[in-house]
């Protein structure tokens, strides 16, 4: 009996090992091919959020006050670039230059005075946000400290036009960031055993060559054959000289609309490594394997009544167990065999462990989705409070000119989507450089709080109202004809001119007013009428009203 089913297990037990073995090593390399996949998404993900942290804070830098009404070389455009390149540590130089492409501030004083006209950032930079491909700068490399002897650095450029107030073109504000960032955003996403396991992560651009990491740590073949991107993550597939590996790939975002960075990032595993890994579980199949033949001959040569009824109960138990019974407990009979014995609390112990791995995993699962949870409703409240910043002055609280011109557009197509036409006010204070050199810039703060505040009052909550320019201000007044348009406004010139405001007493100021026309082909023709009316209104004398029947266009 003993002999019949040796016979029979170890056929049993042969095509077995072989197809678990098949399947375990088809599970592992699919499970190590995800986890390689997530790494490569995980990499791209870090470095396009940070080409859009760096692209955003050039982006919003070049649009403040300093940048578009102070002096190009002046002490407050100095601070505000060393102040930005002590906020990333991976800024090596950030500068501003004129029109015509010549440094006039730059961090550390470096190229000031110097042309940078024939700049790719500079080019393209005086129309849209850029941001450049990775590119050596032997000049700077001169002016910055030597970090690799020898070894011109490389860096990444983000630059940004800088508009005046009157739309017109002040400059380019530029950053050099070092290249190394890569580095830092590349080691968030390489988990701690990379040299143990063999992984290496790799960003490669357009034209398929490696651009990280460096000569010094990049394998021997510096350019991706794009087939072998292609086939990724498909099978081991040749990598130049390097040998055989398991590949995957994941596009960059681009950090703006214009951007044709096409980077890539691309992870890869030894064949060797892997399958090493896969020859030790399936040495530990066989010898499992093994160990069952040897139980089952054993257990064959008792007799089947010492036998049937304890495997009947330990089948039992494991039933119940697979179908949630937690209190289910594997026990033979004390008259059992020391095998039966030995196996019933072997198999005790594993459900035991099991069932603290599976409570460990749930309680795990709860705090991973909480934390979860508190991280994603912190990220959507700061991304709440970065849109209303982006979209509100900071002086007076009203919206900005963001914000306004956001307004006018949706107003505009809602005009011509047939809803009432709008009246819009542009507004200024009467002799505002006066206040501020009378009285001081504070006193003229306090006052542009106070008429943005009297107005805001006086109109209604469905209308908009917002500071769109030092001591200029702009109300869109919904469902409004032309009569009514300049009764608000001489309205609202009148509040103002009888509220005291200290210490400077009365303070006024000039409206241009007009009414949205069916000419109008955009909403610059409206807002261009009430401009001119309000230049008018100044020309006339100021503090009165001076409304636009004209159209901008014939």
């Amino acid at each position: 009996m003993a002999l019949l089913f040796g016979v029979l297990s170890i056929l049993v037990s042969a095509p077995t090992y072989l197809v678990i073995s098949h399947i375990q090593k088809e599970q592992i390399l699919d499970e190590q091919r995800a986890i390689l996949q997530n790494m490569a998404d995980a990499a791209a993900t870090v470095i396009a959020e940070n080409l859009v942290q760096r692209r955003r804070e050039i982006e919003l830098l070049a649009q403040s006050d300093t940048f578009r009404t102070a002096p190009l070389d002046g002490k407050a455009v100095h601070i505000a670039l060393e102040r930005l390149k002590k906020s990333y540590p991976h800024y090596s130089w950030i500068g501003l230059t004129d029109p015509e492409g010549i440094v006039r501030s730059a961090t550390s004083n470096h190229l000031v005075g110097q042309s940078a006209a024939a700049r790719p950032w500079f080019q393209k930079g005086r129309f849209n946000v850029f941001v450049g491909d990775v590119h050596e700068a032997l000049l700077l490399t001169k002016l910055l400290p030597q970090t690799e002897p020898g070894q011109p650095a490389r860096f990444i450029d983000f630059a940004s036009p800088v508009i005046s107030e009157d739309g017109q073109l002040r400059g380019v504000l530029a950053a050099h960031a070092h290249w190394r960032w890569a580095g830092t955003a590349l080691k968030a996403a390489t988990p701690r055993d990379a040299d143990q396991t063999g992984i290496q992560l790799f960003i490669v651009n357009d034209q398929d060559r490696i651009i990280y990491p460096e000569q010094g740590a990049a394998p021997q073949s510096t350019t991706v054959n794009e087939d072998l991107l292609s086939r990724h993550g498909k099978n081991f597939l040749a990598w130049g000289r390097d040998g055989r590996f398991l590949i995957t790939a994941s596009a960059v975002a681009e950090p703006t609309a214009l951007s044709t960075l096409n980077w890539r990032v691309v992870v890869r595993q030894p064949e060797s490594i892997l399958l090493a890994n896969v020859a030790r579980l399936q040495r530990a199949i066989l010898l499992i394997s093994i160990l069952g033949v040897v139980v089952f001959i054993l257990l064959a040569w008792q007799a089947a009544s010492l036998i049937s009824r304890p495997i009947e109960r330990l089948t039992d138990s494991a039933r119940r167990i697979r179908q949630g019974d937690e209190h289910a407990r594997f026990s033979a009979p004390p008259a059992s065999s020391r095998e039966l014995q030995e196996l019933s609390k072997a198999l005790e112990g594993m459900s035991n462990t099991l069932l603290e791995q599976k409570h460990a995993l749930e309680t795990s699962n709860q705090r991973l989705e909480i934390k979860v949870a508190h991280r994603t409703e912190e990220l959507h409240r700061l991304n709440r409070e970065l849109e209303s910043l982006a979209r509100t002055d900071a002086l007076t609280g009203t919206p900005n000119r963001m914000a306004a011109n956001e307004a006018l557009l949706r107003e505009f197509a809602r005009f011509k989507r047939g809803h009432p036409p709008y009246a819009v006010l542009m507004m200024d204070i009467d002799h505002f450089k006066r206040i501020n050199d009378t009285y001081g810039h504070a006193t003229g703060d306090d006052i542009l709080r106070s008429v943005a505040s009297i107005i805001r009052d006086a109109i209604r909550g469905t209308d908009f109202f917002g500071r769109v320019g030092g001591e200029e201000f702009m109300a869109l007044l919904l469902a409004t004809d032309q009569i009514q348009a300049e009764s608000v406004a001489e309205k609202l010139r009148s509040i103002v001119e009888s509220t005291g405001l200290e210490p400077v007493g009365t303070v006024t100021i000039s409206i241009g007013a007009c009414i949205v026309q069916t000419s109008d082909r955009n909403p610059d023709d409206a807002l261009k009428r009430a401009d001119e009316a309000l230049y008018r209104a100044k020309a006339a004398g100021r503090n009165r009203v001076v409304v636009s029947n004209e159209s901008t266009r014939p």
